[in-house]
């Protein structure tokens, strides 16, 4: 404070007088001009108003990382379908993990196939326990497609899990697979996969006792030919599984194409009989969706 003849004088206004200096730690008032022409860095803490080129921006989301700090959880990352179908995929498919290595010693003529069959002793007297329950559930399934129009799900579940289950077992004993089959009928997981489409649209008049399954039977006549062709060829080379486990550690793909082919079309066949899906099976060894 000072004096002058008029009395006490107000404190000189400091941007008459030059920059502003403020202290250590503090924000210049609105107004004042920074000194040396640039702002000072903000305090620790210190928080601008948003659009402030001092606010810290919050880091991108990181696919599949922690929730984000700055309130919105983070996205996680979904991984795409292993194996998209086709729009027009066939209802039932089979497939195999052709690059699958199995041991050598595997491949021993007659004996490495003979352990395995010792092997799977106790798979068959399960299969032969289960096929009991799914005889009586074939004699009844046609109820529900004749009233819903729809193959019932334990149908799918009993039935179908046995188809799949027998061919896993075939499977491994043929040296297709490395991997011991589950005793269970869904087989998740397992390198031979098995895929019935559940809930599709059945004609009702399928349903029809004994006359729908017979007409299926009569349709399925030229399969059955063409099959019990290719069941020949399969079985001569069915004694020769052996040979490419043994020298290359694999099994070849003339096997899985031929062999485990014969086993999808059979597949696809026993399903239309049995009235699981409405679609006439293809004529074909290979898949009908994007799997090889």
């Amino acid at each position: 404070m000072t004096w002058d003849s008029q009395g006490p004088a107000t404190p000189q206004d400091p941007r008459a007088t030059g920059p502003y200096q403020p202290p250590p730690g503090q924000m210049p008032p609105p107004g004042y001009p920074p000194a040396g022409g640039q702002m000072p860095p903000p305090p620790p803490g210190y928080g601008p108003p948003q659009g402030d080129p001092w606010a810290q921006q919050p880091p991108p989301p990181v696919p599949g990382g922690p929730a984000d700090p700055w309130g919105a959880p983070a996205p996680m990352w979904q991984p795409p379908p292993a194996f998209p179908l086709a729009p027009d995929a066939y209802p039932v498919n089979v497939s195999y993990d052709r690059e699958a290595s199995i041991n050598r010693a595997w491949g021993i003529p007659v004996i490495g196939q003979l352990i395995r069959f010792v092997m799977l002793i106790p798979h068959f007297i399960v299969m032969m326990l289960i096929g009991i329950v799914a005889a009586i559930q074939v004699l009844v399934a046609w109820i529900p497609v004749l009233i819903l129009g729809r193959f019932p799900g334990w149908g799918y579940r009993w039935i179908g899990g046995l188809l799949g289950y027998n061919l896993r077992v075939t499977a491994y004993l043929l040296l297709m697979t490395p991997t011991y089959p589950p005793f269970s009928l869904s087989g998740d997981d397992h390198p031979v996969s098995v895929r019935f489409d559940e809930g599709v649209r059945i004609n009702r008049l399928w349903g029809i006792p004994i006359i729908g399954q017979l007409v299926r039977a009569i349709l399925l006549i030229p399969h059955f030919i063409v099959l019990w062709l290719l069941a020949i060829l399969a079985v001569i080379l069915m004694w020769f599984v052996w040979a490419p486990v043994l020298f290359l550690g694999r099994q070849a793909d003339l096997i899985y194409t031929l062999v485990g082919g014969l086993y999808r079309w059979q597949l696809r066949v026993s399903a239309y009989l049995l009235l699981m899906v409405d679609r006439y099976p293809p004529f074909t060894l290979g898949e009908d969706d994007p799997r090889l």
